[in-house]
């Protein structure tokens, strides 16, 4: 890894390692941030004056995450509409890139014929990974969402016989990297953030560390 680059390990009690990084390089950060599964937000709640409120900021921005990866990788309108700012599948962009754009690309540089790209979503037969693309207009952010939730990927895991592997690992490795080359290429000005839930932290990690092999 370069010496221009510095990851900050900054952690917390529930969502464990939230690795960002601090470059030379304007507007090409590369980072991760791993969010839980909530199904209630208590948002209505006063905290009291014990209560971590650092924690409470970080749930707040933990949320948008959680919303992106619902609206990408689950197709949830409901959720895509909370979510104007940010182009998700086939939301159309006149002066963003679009998911599907981005995936296309990065289908492309991976030659693999076991890859495909549907609205953004990076699919591979036989597992269970899915990498959704979205675009954080306000932030100028890339969000790679990973997701290996059997659910998600709903009639494909019994046509394909679906599991959870070790070569999700090799996947994910490749697809964050040739993210950052397309990135580096076509869309310098903009960061990304590779996200999903904290269950995955171990194969979420595994992907910043190649990213990061791009910048070294």
């Amino acid at each position: 890894m370069s010496n221009m680059m510095k990851i900050n390990n900054i952690e917390h009690s529930n969502v464990g390692l939230q690795p960002t990084t601090e470059t030379t390089k304007p507007n090409l950060e590369i980072r991760a941030i791993e969010h839980t599964s909530k199904r209630f937000d208590f948002s209505f709640l006063k905290p009291s004056k014990s209560y971590n409120v650092h924690r409470l900021e970080q749930q707040q921005y933990e949320r948008e995450y959680r919303l992106i990866e619902k609206a990408s990788i689950y197709g949830r309108r409901d959720v895509s509409k909370q979510l104007s700012h940010v182009n998700i599948r086939t939301t159309p962009a006149a002066f963003s890139p679009t998911p599907n754009e981005i995936g296309t690309h990065i289908l492309a540089r991976l030659g693999s014929q076991s890859a495909y790209c549907d609205e953004g979503v990076i699919s591979i037969k036989g597992s269970t990974l899915q990498a959704a693309i979205a675009v954080n207009r306000d932030k100028q952010e890339i969000v790679l969402v990973l997701n290996r939730d059997q659910k998600a990927t709903g009639i494909k895991s019994w046509l394909n016989k679906v599991t959870k592997s070790q070569s999700d690992y090799l996947y994910a490795s490749n697809i964050a990297q040739e993210l950052v080359k397309v990135r580096n290429k076509c869309y310098s000005s903009y960061a990304i953030t590779i996200t999903g839930e904290h269950k995955e932290s171990k194969l979420i990690k595994y992907a910043l560390e190649s990213a990061f092999k791009v910048e070294s």
